[in-house]
């Protein structure tokens, strides 16, 4: 008996029919006539969403906005006439020599032999 390819592709349809015969599945169906990639749903929505977020913010930082001001002013009393109540004899003050800055030490770079890595493990073959 001699076989050809032809009996060998016959063959195997028919054990692809006999396999997909036993199977049950569902047909596909597809009822979606207009597909929206949701990109172009996200999009408009975050920039909406940050724009509602960004106008109420904006609203809750105006209202607060004169109490800042005043927050950030300072007010200094200052005396017309001197206190003579507690006069005290005033002390000698003596001179310190000035100390001279000692200078920094600028970090620099070292050999890459004594730092004991092995830069030919870290090399591509």
């Amino acid at each position: 008996m001699k076989v050809d390819n032809q009996d060998i592709v016959r063959m195997a349809r028919q054990l692809r029919d006999e396999e997909n015969a036993t199977q049950h599945v569902s047909p596909w169906r597809r009822h979606r006539r207009f597909a929206v990639p949701t990109r172009l749903v996200a999009l408009p929505a975050s920039v909406v969403i940050g724009f509602i977020l960004g106008i109420w913010t904006n609203v809750r930082t105006q209202s607060d906005a004169p109490l800042t001001a005043l927050v950030d002013t300072v007010y200094i009393k200052v005396n017309d006439k001197p206190d003579t109540s507690h006069v005290t004899k005033p002390r000698a003050l003596t001179v310190r020599p000035a100390r001279r800055p000692r200078p920094r030490a600028i970090a620099t770079g070292h050999p890459m032999q004594s730092d004991r890595i092995r830069y030919d493990l870290l090399v591509k073959n």
